[in-house]
């Protein structure tokens, strides 16, 4: 039998990591205090792995070894080897289908925050599964009418389970707090119906769909018993659940990877931050991607966390979250000394006039001035792609000017975050003579200054020495 996370073991690890945060020099909040802690949660979350079964053993399961098995995972779930079970298990084991291996491809970050709310609130493991079902395991998940997340939470019903959704943030997208909810509410659905396919089939269908399946059926309380006064949607949804959590149990994709072994990259762990930031400071620093960050932190609409929300925190893998934790002044240093040229580049609209010649085309004034048909229509109101000769244009030129770069308190370096794969030091500080080229070169150990330094890479960008 599988081991169960324990919660308070859990809960103390993420609670030192919050607490270093806030008070970083305290001796009982050490770096080694929590990684000692976690090593121990480690171990105490190792069991023994489930039989494997191959895709033909899955074809030719017979009703026996099913029940066998599923009395193996004490699960408080009634599974039945229903009709609608093994369809749904032979699609999931067809090699065509890719269901199951891309939900593998991220379980063993997710499933180890699912495990730890279900133990916390006394629900069965086996629920966890059900996120495959919602979302695949994919934060970004978004279906055609609207249900975002890994739960797949309506903006309705997530505003109604107390997550904040705004031009800031989305919480259905928030790993833990959707995940709680989740289970709040499949919980009191349980609780409604004291039984645990009910309350998933009402998570899908809702409540009232639920109950009218049980009037027509005569106040039957199974979902086998109501099933076909449901709605075809979440007739098939329960099946599909109990074939994804017989699968991912017995028969998981990459059978030779050992699925219950935790790793220490593999265990999302939040830190708590004071103040508002850039993500994109805390992606360099720590050195994740952008994709990574979008798909742990999605909650956050604009890659920036705001500071009119309460609980500031990012979610990382376990190591990356104790650099962060050990490392968090320097997030607020980097972003307070940042240089962004944009700040530096000021543009003014110059405005000229030319009378088009005979035979001349809209497309061949554009080119002579350097700028664009659609604001050549749009300066002068002109919908047809044709010119009368010498009627005059309206031109708007462009004209640069780059302001002063200062040092931010008789520091002789800025930081700044590369914007795409193939940016080098000439293309940064080409317009800015302030910058030595050669030393900062030199500091960020790079050959020359047209060396492609690769996406959100951290540098220093050197002053030059002056008397």
């Amino acid at each position: 039998m599988k081991k169960i996370i324990s919660t308070q073991l859990l809960t103390a690890m993420l609670l030192l990591i919050s607490m270093h945060v806030v008070a970083q020099h305290s001796n009982y909040n050490s770096i080694k205090r929590i990684d000692s802690l976690t090593h121990v949660f480690m171990e105490n979350t190792l069991g023994t792995p489930m039989p494997y079964l191959t895709t033909d053993e899955i074809l030719t399961l017979s009703e026996e070894r099913f029940y066998r098995l599923v009395d193996s995972m004490a699960t408080v779930v009634p599974f039945k080897f229903d009709q609608t079970v093994r369809t749904q298990m032979h699609y999931m084991k067809n090699p065509a289908s890719s269901f199951l291996t891309k939900a593998s491809l991220r379980k063993n970050l997710y499933f180890r925050v699912f495990e730890e709310v279900l133990d916390k609130k006394g629900m069965p493991d086996e629920i966890k599964y059900l996120s495959i079902v919602e979302s695949l395991l994919s934060t970004n998940a978004e279906s055609w009418c609207g249900a975002t997340g890994l739960w797949q939470f309506m903006p309705a019903t997530g505003r109604m389970m107390d997550l904040s959704i705004n031009q800031d943030i989305d919480e259905r997208k928030d790993i833990y707090k959707s995940t709680e909810k989740a289970c709040d509410y499949l919980l009191s659905m349980y609780n409604l119906y004291g039984d645990w396919l009910l309350a998933l089939a009402a998570y899908n269908g809702g409540p009232g769909n639920v109950n009218k399946a049980i009037r027509h059926s005569g106040g039957k309380r199974t979902f086998w018993e109501i099933k076909n006064h449901l709605p075809k949607e979440t007739q098939n949804y329960v099946p599909k659940f109990l074939a994804t959590t017989f699968l991912m149990t017995f028969s998981p994709p990459n059978p030779l990877e050992d699925s219950h072994l935790l790793k220490e990259h593999e265990t999302l762990v939040p830190v708590v931050l004071c103040c508002e930031v850039d993500l994109k400071y805390i992606c360099a620093l720590v050195e994740i991607s952008d994709h990574e960050q979008l798909e742990w932190n999605s909650v956050y609409k604009n890659g920036f966390i705001p500071a009119n929300i309460e609980a500031k925190k990012i979610v990382l893998p376990y190591n990356k979250a104790m650099k962060l934790a050990a490392w968090q002044d320097s997030v607020y240093t980097i972003s307070s000394r940042s240089f962004m040229p944009s700040n530096y580049i000021k543009y003014d609209y110059e405005k000229a006039y030319y009378k088009a010649k005979k035979g001349q085309t809209l497309s061949q004034i554009a080119d002579i001035h350097g700028v664009s048909i659609s604001n050549l229509k749009k300066w002068n109101h002109i919908k047809s792609s044709k010119i009368a000769p010498g009627k005059t244009l309206l031109i708007q030129k462009r004209k640069e000017s780059v302001l002063p770069v200062n040092k931010i308190d008789g520091i002789d370096f800025l930081y700044y975050i590369t914007d795409y794969e193939y940016q080098t030091i000439s293309d940064i500080c080409s317009r800015f003579p302030e910058f030595d080229i050669i030393r900062t070169c030199q500091e960020n150990q790079l050959s020359d200054m047209h060396s492609p330094i690769g996406k959100g890479k951290l540098i220093k960008l050197y002053f030059t020495n002056t008397i």
